[in-house]
């Protein structure tokens, strides 16, 4: 600390500042050529940028932009992040993010950076005198703030490519694709022939490029550009060693699919080379940059030059039938977490039961159940949970519309599509697999109606008779004018 607070609030329609390179923009704040945040650390300066680049284009910063590694005076080191401004919304803006992140944020032009403006000071700060080089050791910069004065030595400047460069992938909880969008698999070489020659036959339109990495991150690989890649390919990719598969930020940066970058790389694209290809992989938290545009070539040229399967023979290519390898739906027992319960099935016995529980639902969860009556059993449907109603067997989507008891599960284990594409159900169709049959039961939606409208009886209304009253015909008043004396009201009686 070098010295005591030597701030001023900026008055309406100063013009004269005694920090260099102040002045009031259109709406009067005190404003310098450059906003200067103040962070403790570099993953607070990454914080600031992943804020900053949700809201504003970086590219428009970058050619002024400055991020510095500072010194105090007591050999303790800080970071300074230098942005251009023009006017005090863009400044209003970093100074939320700032204070976000836990910043500090200034204005100034070169040298002296004041505090900058904060609801006690709405045009903002200026200081009543300049730190003293001669007296307090000099420094690059210096911060003026409401609590203390402080310079700083400027030990380096940190590259913004190089600091998005090096940044780790950070894994998200979803992240699917868009219908019609094109994917990048990076594949390694002993399975880009099988790879392609899946997706072709498939029907997926797709191209190969073969790109060279060094010899430390595995050599040459290769690139498969995909459309419209189906959701069941994609989890199978994802799960598959040696494939990845890259979504498109820009036209020359993708990101592996399930990850995001702590910046918003979008508005970053000046910092990559026109003329390659950047692939931020988070599975191996790596960055592989090709030396120059990938030439992809088309999958049915380079199936035709032997990357096909077989051709199978004049026999096989005579197969109808696959029933020889078909194997049923069965129902088995599951262990490990309870999925949540969504359905149940309650023999008509306890509809007694039911009735009782219907009395103390409140009306929020009551609204939520929905029932359907057969000839053997009630069928309850919630799709937040059936907990209120502890009766009957209950059951558990495995897909969507298809339940089995809890405790059990189906085998083989398809994906949920193939599944529901096997039974021929859609939308509006349920299918409840039970224990005492292998055949599952069939309900359409259409026939659960709302527990709330379905749980009120029938009431009679009882209509009572109405009769017309009708007053008396009042009789003619007639007025008597006598003399009462001096107690008028004694002397009359109640029939009077």
């Amino acid at each position: 600390m070098l010295g005591a607070p030597m701030l001023e609030h900026v008055s309406p329609n100063q013009t004269r500042f005694v920090a260099p390179g102040l002045s009031p923009d259109a709406r009067g704040v005190a404003l310098g050529r450059f906003v200067c945040v103040l962070l403790p650390s570099i993953d607070r300066v990454v914080g600031l940028f992943r804020g900053l680049s949700e809201g504003v284009s970086l590219d428009e910063l970058l050619p002024s932009m400055k991020v510095l590694q500072v010194r105090t005076p007591l050999q303790s080191r800080e970071f300074i992040v230098l942005l251009p401004v023009t006017n005090s919304y863009a400044a209003d803006q970093i100074s939320a993010v700032a204070a976000l992140v836990g910043g500090l944020t200034f204005t100034g032009s070169a040298k002296h950076f004041v505090r900058y403006r904060d609801s006690r000071a709405p045009l903002g700060y200026d200081v009543d005198t300049l730190h003293s080089d001669a007296q307090h050791g000099g420094g690059d910069y210096v911060l003026y703030a409401g609590d203390f004065v402080q310079a700083y030595h400027r030990d380096r400047e940190v590259a913004f490519g190089q600091l998005v460069f090096n940044l780790s992938l950070q894994a998200v909880r979803s992240d699917n694709l868009r219908p019609g969008e094109e994917v990048l698999l990076r594949v390694v070489r002993g399975l880009w022939r099988f790879v392609l020659s899946y997706l072709h036959r498939n029907n997926v339109r797709c191209a190969a490029a073969a790109c060279e990495a060094p010899e430390h991150k595995g050599g040459r690989f290769f690139l498969l550009r995909a459309t419209d890649l189906p959701r069941r390919m994609v989890e199978l990719f994802s799960e598959t060693p040696g494939v990845e598969v890259h979504r498109f930020k820009t036209q020359r940066v993708a990101v592996q699919l399930g990850y995001r970058h702590p910046v918003e790389l979008s508005s970053c694209a000046s910092i990559f080379d026109d003329e390659s290809l950047y692939l931020f992989s988070g599975q191996r938290d790596t960055l592989d940059i090709t030396h120059g545009k990938p030439a992809f070539v088309d999958a049915a040229a380079l199936v035709q030059l032997g990357a096909a399967p077989r051709p199978m023979g004049r026999d096989e290519q005579q197969a109808t039938s696959v029933e020889e390898v078909s194997v049923p739906l069965r129902l088995v027992p599951s262990y490990g977490a309870t999925p949540p319960i969504v359905a149940a099935r309650l023999t008509h016995q306890s509809g007694p039961y039911l009735k009782k529980l219907v009395y103390v639902l409140p009306p929020r969860v009551l609204g939520g159940y929905r029932v359907s009556v057969t000839s053997e059993h009630i069928y309850l449907l919630n799709e937040s949970g059936v907990d209120f109603i502890p009766l009957g067997e209950m059951f558990h989507a495995v897909a969507p519309g298809v339940m089995a008891p809890v405790g059990f599960q189906l085998i083989p284990r398809v994906y949920p599509d193939v599944l529901l594409s096997h039974l021929g159900g859609g939308a509006d169709q349920l299918f409840f697999f039970c224990r005492e049959s292998p055949a599952p039961v069939q309900l359409s939606r259409a026939r659960f109606a709302p527990l709330s409208r379905t749980a009120l009886a029938k009431l009679e209304v009882l209509q009572p008779h109405t009769t017309d009253l009708s007053a008396d015909e009042p009789k003619p008043a007639e007025l008597v004018n006598a003399h009462v004396g001096s107690f008028p009201l004694w002397g009359f009686s109640a029939d009077e």
